[in-house]
């Protein structure tokens, strides 16, 4: 062969462009595996941020999602996560007395909600007070705090204050989690496609 001469294998060339075809492809997977590893993110992320600022614990807040998980398979690439729960009892939060007082004791009833906001007196007309629930209330609990509803002794009802999903979309949280998301949703395709670009290099070398 002269010296002058150059030879291109064009054998790789042929290969990319066969890859290149069927990458599209895909796509969809790299996009199913990003959102799921998003939607845990998101999930976890809402469990240490809703506890920042309220008085609650972070299972409870992770479990608000049971049910209200929409992951994505290989034909819906769409996925969503929604919370649920019914309105807290005062009995879920830091609260005082934590049990009804001696006969005829006066006493001011404190629970912290607002983790900013500190331990705060609960007025309420007529004024609130701890008594039994017989554990037959939703929240599961021994005691809770209630008002009378009217002026005679009964009947009672029990006091309530926020949801989970109201927290979540409260103080900015909602937000916060939406930028949450969106950054690792790009992180994860970024991360996705690159890997099945790398793999595709490495399969193109080894011909």
């Amino acid at each position: 062969m002269a010296k002058d001469q150059v030879f291109v294998d064009t054998k790789q060339l042929n290969r990319l462009t066969i890859e290149l075809k069927g990458f599209e492809k895909q796509i969809p997977g790299a996009v199913f595996s990003a959102l799921n590893r998003t939607l845990d993110h998101a999930i976890t992320q809402v469990g240490r941020i809703v506890p920042k600022a309220y008085a609650v614990k972070s299972k409870d807040v992770k479990n608000s999602f049971s049910g209200g998980i929409k992951r994505p398979t290989k034909t819906d690439l769409t996925a969503s996560i929604t919370s649920k729960g019914h309105t807290l009892s005062l009995a879920n939060f830091p609260h005082s007395p934590k049990q009804p007082a001696t006969s005829g004791k006066k006493y001011k009833v404190k629970a912290t909600i607002k983790k900013g906001n500190g331990n705060q007196t609960i007025n309420t007309n007529p004024k609130p007070f701890v008594a039994s629930t017989g554990a037959k209330s939703d929240d599961k609990v021994q005691y809770n705090i209630f008002r009378r509803i009217g002026s005679k002794r009964l009947p009672i009802k029990i006091i309530r204050t926020l949801s989970i999903p109201q927290m979540i979309g409260n103080e900015g949280v909602g937000e916060q989690i939406q930028k949450i998301a969106n950054e690792k949703l790009e992180e994860r395709i970024t991360h996705e496609v690159n890997y099945r670009l790398d793999k595709m290099k490495n399969d193109i070398k080894k011909g």
